[in-house]
């Protein structure tokens, strides 16, 4: 069971909110990918409405899942929305900073 702790998995809450747990790297990056593009594609059929991700599972973000992140974030500034990340762990907002994108996404919490 360990060595599964660090999978990516998504989840959707009833608000539509996507619950992410594991690293997102290589392997993980894909997934989340393909999943804010459901949720994105679910937006535009309800009319609109900001992206929102809970962080609250992952300590690990590649460069791999920063840019399935920011092209969702683009795409969402186009139509007037934000990607809205909550309780975001330290090593992602270093990741974020680190890489000046860190104003590219609304952060509406964070963790220790």
């Amino acid at each position: 069971m360990d060595s599964n702790k660090n999978f990516l998995t998504m989840a959707a809450a009833p608000d539509g909110t996507l619950i992410v747990a594991g690293d997102i790297d290589m392997a993980g990056g894909p997934i989340l990918e393909q999943a804010l593009l459901e949720r994105e594609s679910e937006l535009l059929v309800q009319g609109g409405g900001d992206i929102v991700v809970d962080l609250t599972g992952v300590d690990f973000m590649d460069s791999s899942g920063l840019r399935s992140m920011l092209a969702t974030a683009r795409s969402a500034a186009a139509r007037q929305a934000n990607l809205e990340l909550r309780s975001v762990g330290p090593q992602i907002i270093r990741l974020l900073e680190i890489t000046g994108t860190v104003d590219q996404f609304t952060i509406a919490s964070r963790r220790d």
